[in-house]
């Protein structure tokens, strides 16, 4: 195509600069589109390569893709049991419930004629289950004539409702299967059947548990738990009749306390049965907004998540301040004995933090405002340096403080069994099913952490024995 030019020099000259403003202006915006891209294909990057080990997803989400490296600083030491563990090996007893005696067959000179009651040289011992049978017991209602003539009946026990029932111990054998166990109610009756031959269908395993969780003493642990010098907190979705309800936890060494609520944040851990608002020690948990709200407590910040999140900025941006962050708190770790102990030159410690967070705000500058709506946009490192720097006294807390830990691994664990029991069994169906699990898992918990004999304890409070959390 012939393109006709301009007759004059000068008027050349115009459309000359025309087209160099033209190029300029699509230089511009090739530019910006450039940036813009870039910008998306980097997100997409971070979002691929994002898993346990450098974000906050859990490690079920990695999929197939294992060997992922923890964040989390490896321990000193060997791996497997350490020295003075006492170990769980069988140990023979004193008595035995059945004594059976190996005779010699015979003896080689063929006479066999023994001298003598003999004596045990040695003996081996083997534990077994006895014979699986249901025990059953029958109350019989009499009536007695009383000599001024009236008639007075005798009457059944309070837990005898029914003409033909369970008892208290299958109740508790059937809670424990199917909160621990991770069973569902159609396998726990399958497994009763298998043992006993007779097989319980599962509205009546429904309504044992249901039963078995309003007799839990939920408020002996909660007040113990408010009395605690320090608490470890979570919350993790749940699935209940294709709804999301939240189970919230509280927890420390000793003691597990969990309930389901609707919401996961102001509202639930401001409700009757959360410990938040009477609560004053000391709160280790994750970077939640709500639990900020809360200013009669010490706030601790879990240092597993930001190690996480440091290791994602240090991978997908080369950030520097993220790789000096993160060396400095494994430091810090290992300062204080795994988080066990407190650091004592602390203040060389809290300078080189802050060093850092200058560096880091130089690195990742505030975002420029574009516009008068919207918020601004951050990048994942300037959220995560604003976030270390607001909260830092939370962040150190654990160098400082003896009680406080490096994690918020206590309630992670605490949280885990209801990740299996929904993988095992799927979502919750009836409408106190959530309820019904968080607390009878509360008081299974507990009583393990207490090493405590979970059945026994479950079979004395379904019989109406009274309960004492901790026994002297």
């Amino acid at each position: 195509m012939e393109v006709e030019l301009p007759p004059t020099v000068e008027e050349c000259h115009v459309l000359i600069k025309h087209l160099l403003t033209a190029i300029e202006q699509l230089q511009a915006e090739f530019q910006a589109t450039q940036t813009r891209m870039q910008a998306e294909i980097d997100e997409l990057k971070a979002q691929l390569s994002r898993h346990s080990g450098n974000s906050n997803q859990p490690p079920s989400s990695d999929g197939f893709k294992r060997g992922n490296k923890s964040a989390m600083p490896k321990k000193k030491g060997r791996r497997g049991g350490q020295a003075g563990h006492l170990g769980k090996t069988l140990r023979m007893i004193q008595e035995p419930d059945v004594v059976e005696i190996c005779e010699p067959e015979g003896c080689v000179c063929g006479a066999s004629v023994w001298v003598g009651e003999g004596r045990a040289v040695e003996k081996r011992q083997v534990f077994d289950l006895p014979e699986q049978r249901l025990e059953v017991t029958e109350y019989r209602r009499v009536i007695k004539a009383c000599k001024c003539g009236r008639k007075v009946s005798g009457k059944f026990p309070e837990e005898v409702s029914a003409p033909v029932q369970y008892g208290r111990r299958v109740q508790a054998m059937t809670s424990l299967l199917s909160v621990h166990g991770c069973l569902s109610f159609g396998k726990i009756g399958q497994f009763f059947s298998d043992l006993y031959s007779a097989e319980l269908n599962q509205a009546t395993v429904q309504k044992m548990i249901e039963e078995t969780a309003k007799k839990m003493p939920g408020e002996q642990i909660r007040a113990a738990l408010i009395a605690s010098e320090r608490v470890n907190f979570d919350e993790s979705g749940i699935k209940e009749n294709g709804k999301l309800k939240w189970l919230h936890n509280a927890s420390t060494e000793k003691l597990t306390y969990q309930f389901v609520h609707l919401r996961r944040g102001k509202e639930a851990l401001e409700s009757e049965k959360s410990v938040f608002k009477e609560f004053k020690a000391v709160a280790v948990h994750d970077c939640w907004g709500s639990y900020f709200g809360f200013t009669q407590m010490e706030h601790a910040i879990c240092n597993a998540h930001l190690l996480r999140e440091l290791t994602g900025i240090i991978e997908n941006s080369r950030s520097k301040w993220g790789f000096e962050m993160r060396k400095l708190l494994v430091k810090m770790y290992h300062q204080s004995d795994q988080g066990k102990g407190i650091i004592q030159e602390i203040g060389k410690y809290e300078k080189k933090y802050e060093a850092i967070l200058k560096s880091g705000d130089k690195e990742e500058p505030p975002p420029k405002r574009t516009s008068q709506k919207g918020k601004w946009k951050r990048t994942k490192g300037r959220n995560l340096l604003e976030r270390m720097s607001k909260y830092r006294e939370s962040v150190l807390l654990f160098a400082k403080r003896k009680e406080v830990p490096f994690t918020n691994n206590q309630a992670e664990r605490d949280i885990r069994p209801l990740k299996v029991k929904q993988k095992v069994c799927g979502s919750f169906r009836s409408a106190t099913g959530s309820e019904s699990y968080a607390e009878i898992h509360s008081f299974i918990s507990t009583m393990r952490k207490l090493k405590r004999q979970v059945f026994k304890e479950l079979t004395e409070i379904l019989e109406g024995k009274p309960f004492v959390l901790f026994q002297t």
